[in-house]
C-alpha cells in the first residue's frame, strides 16, 4: 500500500506505512487526515542524500489517528514504540512531529535498551533527541511511576527501585523526582519530599525529610533535612546529612548539624560530625561524648575510638543513686573502645588535652552499699583506662591539682 508522510521535526519524517484498513480524508487543500485499523505500523525516515533514508524509530497499534497538517498522529490499542534507545508499550499514545516527541497513557512500560532501566506507569511523555535542540532524549511521568534504575553497562547489577508522585529522566545516567520518594536496594533504601541522582559521577541527593538507611545485615538509620551521597563502583561510599542530622546504629546515636560518613563493603568505616545549632553528640546507653566537632573511627561499623574537638566532654549515665554522673572534659577528647567478654563495646581509655578536667567516683569492693569517695583532678592532660566497664588507674599530667573526698564512715559498735 501507499505510504503517507510529511515533514515533522529536524530529526526524522512521519510516515504511516501499513494498516489492514485505511482510509482518507481531505478536509481541505493540505489538510489530509488519515485513519487506519488493523496492525498500524509507522516509522520515522531521515533522508540520507538522493532517495536513500534510514529508519530512526517505529512505531504501531491496532489503530491509529494521523493528522498530517499539524503533524500528530494518535495511536489506539496495544500500542508500541521503539527506537535505537528505548522500547515502550501503552494502551494509547500520540506522537507530535513539531518537537519530536511521544506521549503515552495506560499500563505504560519504557525500557532503555542501552542501560537494561525500565519505567512503568499511567503516563509518560519522552522527547527524542533532536539536533540541536536536546543532546539527549528526556523523560517525564507522574501519578507515581516505578523506575528500576541501572548504571549503563551491567545489567544484572542490582538496579536502584525509584517511586514518587513524578520523575524525570534524562539520558542514560540523570534522574530527578519529587512528592514522597522512596529509593530502595537491597543494601540501602532512603527517602526524601525530592531527590536528583546522576549515575555518570555516582552523586545523589535527597532534599526535604530526607532518610537513608543501610538494610543488610550491619543496619544504620540517617535523617536531616538534605542527605547526600555518593557511589562508587555502584556502591555507597559516603554519605551526608545536614541540618538537624541524626545517625542511629545498634549501639550508638550521634547527633549535631550535619553528619558525614564514608563507607565501604555497606558498612561505616569512619564519620565527622559538625554544627552550631544542634551540639554534636554521640550518644550510647552508658555514655555521651559531646564537642563542637567529633571525629569517629569504626571499621566494618565496630566503634574503636571517638575524637571530640572545642570544649569537649565524656559523661558516663548516671545511675539511679548518683547526683552526678562521671565525667572528663578538655579542649580534645579521645575516647577508645574495645569489646567486653559479651562482645558489647565499652570505654577502655579515655584521653583529656588542654584544661583538662576529671571527676568521678570511687566505689568501696568490700561494702557495696558504702557511699564512694570523690575525686575530681585538673591537668594538662588526663589519661583514664577502664576495666570491666569500671575506673582502673587515672594519671593527672601537667600542674596536676584536685580534691579527694571521702564519705564519713559509721562508727564501729
Amino acid at each position: 500500500m501507499t505510504a503517507y508522510g510529511t515533514q515533522g521535526g529536524q530529526d526524522c519524517r512521519f510516515n504511516l506505512d501499513w494498516a489492514q484498513m485505511l482510509r482518507r480524508e481531505e478536509q481541505s487543500l493540505g489538510d489530509v487526515r488519515l485513519f487506519g485499523v488493523g496492525d498500524v505500523r509507522g516509522r520515522c525516515i531521515r533522508p540520507m542524500g538522493g532517495r536513500d533514508t534510514v529508519t530512526v524509530w517505529r512505531m504501531g497499534s491496532d489503530s491509529v489517528a494521523h493528522y498530517v497538517r499539524i503533524g500528530r498522529a494518535d495511536f489506539v490499542g496495544s500500542v508500541w514504540f521503539r527506537d535505537s534507545t528505548v522500547e515502550l508499550t501503552a494502551r494509547r499514545a500520540s506522537y507530535f512531529e513539531a518537537d519530536d516527541r511521544v506521549e503515552a497513557y495506560g499500563n505504560v512500560v519504557l525500557r532503555n535498551r542501552e542501560t537494561g532501566s525500565e519505567l512503568t506507569g499511567p503516563n509518560l511523555t519522552y522527547w527524542r533527541p533532536l539536533p540541536g535542540v536536546r543532546d539527549a532524549g528526556e523523560l517525564h511521568a507522574t501519578r507515581r511511576p516505578v523506575v528500576e534504575y541501572r548504571p549503563a553497562g551491567d545489567h544484572t547489577q542490582e538496579p536502584y527501585l525509584i517511586r514518587a508522585e513524578q520523575v524525570r529522566l534524562r539520558g542514560d545516567h540523570q534522574a530527578w523526582a519529587s512528592g514522597a520518594v522512596t529509593i530502595d536496594r537491597s543494601d540501602f533504601s532512603a527517602q526524601g519530599d525530592s531527590t536528583a541522582l546522576d549515575l555518570n559521577t555516582g552523586d545523589g541527593l535527597l532534599i526535604g525529610h530526607a532518610e537513608a538507611r543501610g538494610t543488610d545485615s550491619v543496619s544504620y538509620d540517617l535523617t536531616g533535612h538534605r542527605i547526600a551521597f555518593r557511589l562508587v563502583n555502584d556502591q555507597l561510599s559516603w554519605v551526608q546529612a545536614q541540618g538537624m542530622a541524626d545517625a542511629t546504629s545498634s549501639e550508638w546515636r550521634v547527633v549535631g548539624d550535619t553528619i558525614e560518613f564514608n563507607l565501604a563493603d555497606d558498612m561505616i568505616q569512619s564519620g565527622i560530625v559538625w554544627g552550631d545549632s544542634v551540639r554534636p553528640r554521640a550518644m550510647s546507653e552508658k555514655y555521651t561524648v559531646s564537642a563542637d566537632s567529633l571525629e569517629i573511627d569504626s571499621p566494618d561499623q565496630v566503634l574503636t575510638e571517638v575524637r571530640g574537638f572545642g570544649t569537649a566532654r565524656a559523661t558516663a549515665k548516671a545511675d539511679s543513686t548518683a547526683a552526678e554522673a562521671d565525667w572528663m572534659a578538655g579542649d580534645t577528647l579521645i575516647v577508645r573502645f574495645d569489646s567486653t567478654a559479651n562482645g558489647s563495646r565499652t570505654i577502655s581509655e579515655l584521653i583529656a588535652a588542654g584544661n583538662a578536667q576529671a571527676f568521678y567516683r570511687i566505689f568501696d569492693e568490700a561494702d557495696s552499699t558504702a557511699a564512694p569517695a570523690l575525686n575530681y583532678s585538673r591537668g594538662l592532660r588526663i589519661i583514664a583506662r577502664f576495666k570491666d566497664e569500671a575506673v582502673e588507674r587515672v594519671d593527672v599530667i601537667g600542674a596536676a591539682d584536685g580534691v579527694y573526698l571521702e564519705p564519713r564512715r559509721k562508727p564501729q559498735e
